[in-house]
């Protein structure tokens, strides 16, 4: 089962189910900055820790490689907005684009009209978490 294994940070799963051990290091290390990020935003927010979205937690290094693919990736798909590293990618996932009629070359122009209630709601929440 190989693949991207968090394409957001460009590691892959090799044919054994793992990661490459530096890659996993580097995974963790980050992860873990990056989701304590959100549960300080989280606790900001809400008030104490006991309060903070059930959905966030830090990730158990003893779990499989693909454990950890799974847990990160739902992690990346509701909160990934919020990591300014990740930010401009996952808009562009998760809202997408249309070609900009005028410049055919360039189609990170124009948002797609469908969506565009969708991403006003994402930066008016994501303007929340900025606040403090």
């Amino acid at each position: 089962m190989s693949g991207a294994l968090f394409g957001h940070f460009n590691f892959y799963i090799q044919k054994n189910e793992k990661l490459k051990p530096f890659e996993r290091r580097i995974f963790l290390s980050q992860s873990e900055d990056l989701i304590s990020q959100l549960v300080g935003e989280e606790t900001k927010m809400r008030g104490s820790i006991e309060n903070i979205n059930k959905n966030i937690s830090f990730l158990d290094s003893s779990l499989s490689d693909l454990e950890l693919k799974e847990i990160w990736n739902n992690l990346y798909d509701e909160h990934g907005y919020r990591f300014d590293r990740f930010k401009d990618k996952w808009i562009r996932e998760k809202i997408g684009g249309n070609k900009d009629f005028g410049d055919k070359k360039d189609e990170s122009k124009t948002i797609n009209p469908l969506k565009t209630d969708w991403l006003k709601k994402i930066k008016n929440k994501s303007k929340l978490y900025d606040m403090g």
